[in-house]
């Protein structure tokens, strides 16, 4: 239990309702205070317990809350991020963290200037599926790793296909899920790639908006000992198929996990090795919100780190923006290069 800390919510999105309040309260973690500059939001809060809904961000940043939780328009992290870290607010930021390279490494900055947590809700790095396949690769089960297929093919419920699928900054498949794709492939290769190429469409008979609803993505990512090494993404608002998974390949075995990519923690892991197949056993009775909570509490109490640092959200940012920019030029992106190219 957290007791003790306190947490502002910025934006009275879904996410902050329906996954993070009941983490935060599972947690023994307060929650005071909702900011949000649109008043009509907070007419689905009334029932939320949440007290001190405000439409003034210097109000909240100016009570006694020890850390905020952004969970605002995706244009709006950087400039909140930033007015709760001067405020001395540890932040806990939505995922894409911003929209740009220079914005994340904005509050980044402000962050490490005022002396303060930055870490990004990326869910699934710390779920104990893929915490189980990073250990396996690590000890050597299946060799080399050479390679790692994601399917992140789903179908986006109807409630949630608002803002998601609009002109809105950061909609669209990339935005919402490649770079939760790349959460896990970055920290399973231990680097980023180096350069990414993408496609994508828009498929859903229901998607009028123009924004990408499937997009299917390959990385690059350089050598450990041997060649380059490879993985793939297929990512989708639209397709009734199987459960996610990601498989893990390497010269030396294979490691499958089950129900990989979504916010459930019920999973399997299966390691294809030495002729045979084995299931892993993985305890996957907590929810991945209140263990990413319990990594970022304990980073404010100066004894850990959390599940994804800043740093780290970025480098699944620019993963995000190479394939979208990979998109519209119809080229391979380099992510060295990524810096030259306008938001």
């Amino acid at each position: 239990m957290m007791n003790g800390i306190t947490f502002g919510l910025l934006g009275a999105s879904n996410v902050a309702m329906t996954w993070m309040l009941p983490a935060f309260q599972a947690c023994g973690i307060s929650v005071r205070g909702l900011y949000d500059d649109e008043p009509r939001r907070f007419r689905y809060w009334v029932d939320s317990g949440v007290e001190g809904q405000t439409t003034s961000l210097d109000e909240l940043l100016g009570s006694d809350i020890d850390a905020v939780y952004i969970s605002s328009r995706n244009d709006q992290h950087v400039g909140q991020a930033v007015a709760a870290a001067e405020a001395g607010k540890h932040i806990l930021v939505e995922k894409p963290m911003a929209l740009g390279i220079a914005d994340a490494e904005t509050m980044i900055s402000a962050a490490r200037r005022n002396g303060v947590v930055l870490a990004v809700n990326h869910h699934l790095a710390g779920s104990p599926l893929h915490a189980a396949a990073r250990n396996l690769v690590r000890d050597g089960a299946i060799g080399n790793l050479l390679s790692a297929r994601v399917n992140h093919a789903v179908t986006l419920p109807e409630h949630l296909r608002g803002w998601r699928m609009s002109h809105a900054p950061g909609a669209g498949v990339i935005m919402d899920i490649t770079v939760h794709d790349a959460s896990v492939l970055n920290p399973l290769f231990q680097t980023e790639p180096t350069s990414v190429v993408a496609f994508a469409a828009e498929q859903a008979v229901w998607n009028t908006t123009g924004a990408v609803d499937s997009a299917m993505t390959l990385l690059r990512y350089p050598p450990a000992g041997g060649g380059d090494r490879l993985a793939s993404t297929h990512d989708s608002f639209t397709v009734a198929g199987p459960e996610t998974a990601l498989e893990i390949l390497g010269d030396g075995g294979a490691i499958v996990i089950g129900d990989a990519m979504t916010q459930r923690t019920a999973g399997s892991v299966h390691l294809h090795a030495e002729g045979r197949t084995r299931p892993i056993d993985v305890d996957t009775s907590r929810d991945l919100y209140q263990i990413l909570l319990t990594a970022f509490a304990s980073a404010m109490r100066g004894e850990g780190r959390p599940t994804v640092t800043g740093e780290e959200g970025l480098g699944a940012l620019k993963v995000a923006l190479a394939a979208e920019e990979s998109v519209r030029s119809g080229q391979t992106v380099n992510l060295a290069d990524l810096e030259s190219v306008a938001p």
